[in-house]
């Protein structure tokens, strides 16, 4: 990203994008009272409990909790991080990002990327176009490769014909300059004569796709001898390999509860994959896994399943990979192919089925790397159990940080080699191992105790305030009996609470309406935080033995908390009074009023303690 974008960009965006408009591209949402409700896209229901505020902009589920803005929204229902979701809804809106970035990011760059995506969207075009109007060479080798026209049209596979300029006559004839069909990495400039050739002939064509379901540049496959084997775009204002995974426009919508996202290595591993119903795939771009890459895949899962090719640069590149997404903090695991295949292969061969039992005993990320250390050495000899355990153990103290997960390994270690458990923890801490964890322990202790100090202290006043509110408004829900009863010792100004207060003044005019509430069409005449509130205290409603001593205890809490509050607010009052040196008549006469106030609160006091 150039640059991050200004606050203002997020203002303009919540403020273009109706709430109501967007969610109902994804929800039936029908009007009830103040707000909207659907079935909620989020999980599965039968009773619509999700619902949406046009006044607040803000949505919320009452059966799984999710809620938000447009944004929120958006990111939650195509699985976009924060800017992808921003510059979604931007585009949706017409809104120029460009002159919100923070570091005022050149116009001219903002459309030239948007002319740079014009020319790669025809080109997929033509290249697709190629592919499906006839017989030919790529459309027979798709085939060859097992695949069906519905996946070809999901991934928008193409074709480059075997021609020096196809293309680049196509996109010449749109009205495209030479330019910028050059900058796209479409074509290549002739060394020895004036002019361009098409970068991408004779080649099966793969789109590369951005979760914001712009084509970044492609990939092509070559039909013949020719070498590279596999080429792509080259780098430009819209495609840098080390930021972009394929198949993610895809995977996204995939992920599924477990937010799990397998790694791949190359576009027919995904393709695979995916056709048979294993949709949560990307793959890197013919590169190394770099540190980018390991954020972007933090960004959308929360654990990825490396599943390289098995043969010895396989698994080298799954090392590279499993450190990178180590040092970002992706939970990591691999899966462990038959020798020599990849998984489009694999799959093939052994089905879905197969696959899917891979990926359930897929191997975490230390146990993977001791396995590669085991198989370099002989552990019926004494040497290779030295160098077996003294690298192991080197990976563990360098892995794991949690004392119980190191004696987990230690024991496993143990098992492997029949060297005591004791003498392999003896490698790990040394002479001090006890020692240590003592001082770790006492060290994390005073950080917790100076955090506790440091710790905001919350107003008990406030806090149990609120739950007083909460519990007379639960027990007003009982009947119109109780309501009654609670409304002859307080009323809605006693609420400190807007939101309560809210809800009690709606709830009056309700039992006016009818003696008995149906909870979800009082609902809909609140204001979505209002039934958030709600929906809070009926759900831990607890059963009062005596309603009538609760009503009591409650009201009378109540009324003391407001007499409390007001006291101390006329005693610093009082007090800011009486430290002016140079008094006015006004400030006597204030200081006298606020006296009486006090007097007279003091005395309600005393009076509901008595009463």
């Amino acid at each position: 990203m150039a640059g991050r974008y200004s606050e203002s960009l997020i203002d303009e965006v919540l403020h273009s994008n109706d709430i109501i408009d967007i969610i109902s591209e994804y929800v039936n949402l029908k009007r009830t009272g103040r707000n909207y409700k659907g079935l909620c896209p989020f999980h599965t229901e039968k009773t619509p409990s999700f619902m949406v505020s046009q006044d607040k902009q803000l949505y919320h589920c009452f059966g799984c909790g999710a809620a938000g803005n447009v944004i929120n929204f958006i990111m939650n229902i195509e699985n976009l991080d924060f800017i992808d979701a921003l510059e979604f809804l931007a585009e949706k809106a017409g809104i120029n990002i460009e002159q919100y970035k923070e570091n005022n990011g050149n116009q001219e760059i903002y459309i030239k990327k948007q002319k740079l995506y014009e020319i790669n969207r025809q080109a997929a075009i033509f290249f697709y176009k190629n592919l499906t109007k006839n017989d030919n060479e790529g459309i027979r080798y798709l085939k060859k490769r097992g695949l069906n026209i519905e996946t070809i049209k999901k991934f928008g596979l193409g074709y480059a014909i075997n021609d020096w300029e196809a293309l680049n006559k196509y996109l010449l004839a749109k009205g495209y300059s030479q330019k910028l069909i050059y900058e796209a990495g479409l074509v290549i400039k002739r060394e020895k004569s004036s002019g361009y050739y098409d970068r991408f002939r004779n080649r099966v064509i793969f789109p590369i796709i951005s979760t914001t379901k712009k084509i970044l540049g492609f990939g092509g496959r070559v039909l013949d001898d020719s070498i590279p084997k596999y080429l792509n775009s080259p780098e430009s204002l819209i495609f840098n390999k080390r930021n972009i995974l394929y198949g993610l426009n895809l995977a996204r919508s995939e992920l599924g509860k477990e937010r799990k996202l397998i790694l791949v290595e190359g576009y027919m591993d995904v393709i695979a994959l995916y056709q048979y119903g294993i949709k949560n795939v990307i793959a890197t771009l013919g590169t190394a896994l770099t540190a980018n890459h390991g954020e972007l895949l933090k960004r959308y899962c929360d654990e990825v399943i490396i599943a390289y090719d098995s043969d010895t640069a396989g698994e080298s590149a799954t090392i590279r990979g499993l450190d990178v997404l180590n040092e970002v903090g992706c939970k990591v695991k691999v899966i462990k192919l038959d020798r020599n295949m990849d998984p489009d292969e694999y799959i093939r061969k052994n089905g879905k089925d197969s696959f899917l039992e891979k990926i359930k005993n897929a191997l975490p990320l230390l146990d993977y790397k001791i396995e590669l250390i085991k198989k370099k050495y002989d552990l019926s000899l004494n040497e290779g159990k030295i160098h077996f355990l003294q690298e192991s153990i080197e990976i563990i103290k360098k892995l794991i940080k949690s004392p119980v997960e190191r004696e987990i390994y230690v024991k496993k270690l143990s098992k492997e080699t029949d060297v005591p458990a004791n003498v392999i923890n003896s490698e790990i801490y040394g002479n001090n191992k006890f020692k240590k964890d003592y001082k770790s322990k006492k060290n994390n202790y005073n950080d917790v105790r100076r955090l506790v100090h440091l710790k905001p202290v919350k107003s008990v006043l406030k806090d149990g305030l609120v739950e007083i509110e909460k519990k007379i408004i639960a027990l007003c829900m009982i009947s119109k009996t109780e309501y009654d009863k609670i409304k002859s010792h307080i009323t809605e100004e006693d609420f400190s609470n807007l939101l309560l207060r809210n809800i009690f003044s709606v709830l009056g005019k309700k039992y006016e309406e009818d003696k008995k509430i149906d909870i979800n069409l009082f609902i809909d005449e609140l204001d979505i935080e209002e039934a958030k509130m709600l929906r809070g205290i009926i759900k831990n409603l607890l059963p009062y033995e005596d309603i009538d001593k609760t009503i009591c205890e409650l009201t009378l809490s109540l009324k003391r908390f407001n007499i409390d509050k007001k006291i101390k607010s006329i005693k610093n009052e009082i007090k800011l009074l009486e430290k002016q040196e140079n008094k006015r008549k006004g400030d006597v006469v204030r200081i006298n009023e606020l006296c009486g106030e006090l007097r007279r609160l003091i005395e309600m006091e005393k009076k509901l303690m008595e009463g």
